[in-house]
């Protein structure tokens, strides 16, 4: 089975599996295909649990260097996780615990809009991470060999004409709809993400979903 989500992992960029493994915990999971990334032993970052329970808060009633206490229960902007570290983990798992129909993880494969970043000048576009250890990072990156991408609307700021188009761009509805429709619903229901190559979201949360709670946790290749 690893084999397999390894395989699409490579070919695809995510997978996602229903009901997976639940009598298994998402770090077994995620340790069963890769390394798990320590959060906690970054700097700034010694309070963050290696898996995290994420679920929709009202605006007021959360900080607002989160994304809840940005935009509440209102949809999340297509980006991509730790986006302001040097290097981001590879891969992001979500894992439902309590799911609703009416809310979906949107998906948006870097290949879809990888000509319009291009002509937005995605390969000149520069940005700086917010907060006090501030560094200037590119959008466009590699990693062996491969182009990467990193984004994030909230914690990243653009510096050049290049990364304003880029941001205008990814908050653009046109490329919102381009995003596909994931719904982890059911207890076990498992998405797995190359954050380096796919932006993710999430839609809007009607007040009768907010029970809703994923768990997440980020791994990179052994």
């Amino acid at each position: 089975m690893h084999v397999e989500i390894k395989k699409e992992l490579s070919e695809k960029g995510f997978v996602f599996i229903k009901e997976w493994k639940t009598e298994q915990s998402i770090n077994e999971l995620a340790s069963s295909l890769g390394t798990v990334v320590k959060i906690s032993s970054y700097s700034n970052h010694a309070m963050v649990a290696d898996v995290q329970s994420i679920s929709p808060k009202q605006r007021d009633c959360s900080s607002k260097n989160q994304y809840s206490g940005q935009f509440g229960l209102n949809a999340f902007p297509l980006h991509t996780d730790l986006a302001h570290w040097s290097q981001p983990p590879k891969y992001l798992m979500l894992r439902c615990v309590k799911g609703f129909e009416q809310v979906s993880t949107k998906v948006l494969p870097l290949k879809v809009v990888w000509k319009l970043m291009l002509q937005n000048g995605l390969r000149r576009a520069v940005v700086k991470s917010r907060g006090r250890h501030s560094c200037m990072l590119p959008i466009l990156f590699k990693v062996d060999g491969e182009d990467c991408i990193r984004w994030d609307s909230l914690f990243l700021e653009p510096t050049n004409e290049s990364s304003r188009a880029i941001k205008n761009l990814m908050l653009s509805s046109n490329v919102w709809d381009l995003a596909k429709d994931i719904k982890l619903i059911d207890y076990g229901d498992t998405l797995i993400l190359n954050n380096y190559l796919n932006l993710h979201a999430r839609s809007i949360v009607p007040f009768e979903c907010t029970e809703r709670q994923m768990e997440r946790i980020y791994f990179n290749e052994s």
